[in-house]
């Protein structure tokens, strides 16, 4: 139960950060308008250096890279077992760990089923049995399994973006 609570706050997460602001460029290659001091927009530009565009482009771009708005750290994280393989021809987006676990996510081009029946071989390979809780609704459209090696369990939650064309994976570990 806790695995699919902290799936589902992934996939929330997920769709949450990729709404909203975007810092797109305005167009305005490097000049900015200002408001002078009466409160009026001033129609002077000023020049930014390149060195200050790099900067604002750094500040802004490195705190997004170390860490989201939602705690979500890019890339695989370090603690990753070695026994739950990663997906084939995947992209890591990031990981979210908590005191329930890890949760990883993945993009990929392969299709829901093809990913199911790797991770069922991969897992039953690494020792892992399925848990109580086993395979639920899966189909070519996404759906949930669950595992147990010893004192260890692990999930897999898929779903398939038809318009994107991409499968979406949550991997969960503790």
């Amino acid at each position: 139960m806790k695995i699919i609570l902290i799936t589902c706050l992934l996939i929330s997460s997920i769709i949450i950060s990729g709404c909203g602001n975007k810092n797109e460029n305005s167009g305005n290659d490097g000049k900015e308008s200002g408001v002078n001091s009466s409160g009026n927009q001033s129609n002077e530009t000023t020049e930014k250096t390149d060195e200050q565009i790099k900067e604002d482009a750094n500040s802004e771009s490195g705190d997004k890279k170390a860490e989201n708005e939602l705690g979500m750290k890019p890339g695989l994280p370090l603690d990753f077992p070695k026994d739950i393989p990663q997906p084939k021809d995947a992209k890591v987006l990031g990981s979210l760990t908590t005191s329930e676990g890890t949760v990883v996510t993945f993009e990929s081009n392969s299709k829901v089923l093809e990913i199911v029946e790797f991770y069922k071989e991969e897992m039953k390979n690494s020792g892992y049995t399925l848990s109580e809780e086993g395979e639920s609704l899966v189909s070519d459209k996404g759906g949930l399994i669950n595992w147990k090696k010893d004192n260890k369990t692990a999930g897999l939650m898929l779903g398939h973006d038809k318009d994107k064309n991409i499968t979406s994976l949550v991997i969960t570990y503790n």
